[in-house]
């Protein structure tokens, strides 16, 4: 079996990588830089230099694989037209399966990056493939982050620290990819993957029991909290991660875990648990 992974450099990616390499899967990874195909050097996928603004570096990768994940790179502000991309060309390669890496809760009216999702989704559906959607809610890997590398001290926090969040270990979303894209039973589903409900007050209790050491937190003006490198480095892109801050800080980002759990067969990972394996 062959499966194309896009996007494949990042963490998503790389998870995924490893979670279909455990079940002996020949794994086409794409990457559109140096910097990706470093990433991707030791991950025992076949590396290939491709970009999805650019189609006809698709064809080839595709050609002969079961199935294409299509992972679309964070905050582009073409989302859509680069999923787009992808369909056509697994069409065109005759690619029999299509995976997509959405994101929970698409149909969100005041946040673009959602809506160039559901966009997305919207191809997917139409393609005449066999597909299936994945929508994952924040990551717990992500959260780390934005507690910082060394988790110490004090901590500027973008949005309410008591609104709740429903936040997804990588390893399980790669878990739930894996046998997605390998067992049969999962065409024309959409996925919603939401993790354990908490909170990022909660969150910085858990990385200071890891630690052994307090974590202070302070909220600041959403406009003023730290942003994804992603996003620093395009005013667009900061737009899309503010505005999506401040909808966190009014709403949070509520899921049910049941779906996840459902397809993992066991419970979904918490946030402290990851702390624990990450930190730890």
């Amino acid at each position: 079996m062959s499966i194309v992974i896009t996007g494949a450099a990042g963490a998503a990616g790389r998870s995924l990588i490893a979670a279909l390499r455990s079940r002996d899967v020949e794994v086409v990874a794409l990457s559109h830089s140096d910097a990706g195909e470093q990433c991707l050097r030791d991950t025992g996928a076949t590396v290939v230099r491709a970009d999805l603004a650019h189609p006809a570096q698709l064809r080839e990768p595709f050609a002969g694989a079961q199935a294409v994940h299509v992972i679309p790179p964070s905050l582009h502000p073409l989302e859509d037209v680069l999923v787009g991309n992808a369909v056509r060309a697994a069409v065109a390669a005759g690619v029999p399966r299509l995976v997509y890496h959405s994101v929970m809760h698409p149909h969100a009216p005041v946040l673009r990056n959602h809506l160039r999702k559901a966009n997305a989704e919207a191809v997917v559906r139409d393609s005449g493939l066999r597909w299936t959607i994945l929508q994952p809610s924040m990551f717990s890997q992500v959260a780390l982050l934005m507690f910082g590398g060394d988790a110490d001290g004090e901590v500027a926090l973008p949005f309410n620290p008591e609104s709740r969040i429903s936040m997804l270990d990588l390893r399980d979303l790669a878990e739930v990819a894996a046998l997605v894209l390998t067992e049969p039973g999962h065409d024309y589903a959409t996925y919603e993957l939401a993790g354990p409900l908490t909170s990022l007050k909660e969150m910085a209790v858990d990385i200071s029991a890891v630690r052994g050491k307090p974590l202070t937190t302070h909220q600041v003006p959403v406009a003023d909290g730290p942003l994804p490198s992603v996003a620093a480095a395009n005013p667009m892109a900061a737009a899309d991660m503010i505005s999506t801050f401040a909808h966190y800080d009014q709403h949070g980002y509520l899921g049910n875990p049941r779906v996840l759990e459902m397809l993992l067969g066991r419970p979904a990972t918490t946030f402290a648990e990851v702390a624990a394996r990450e930190l730890g």
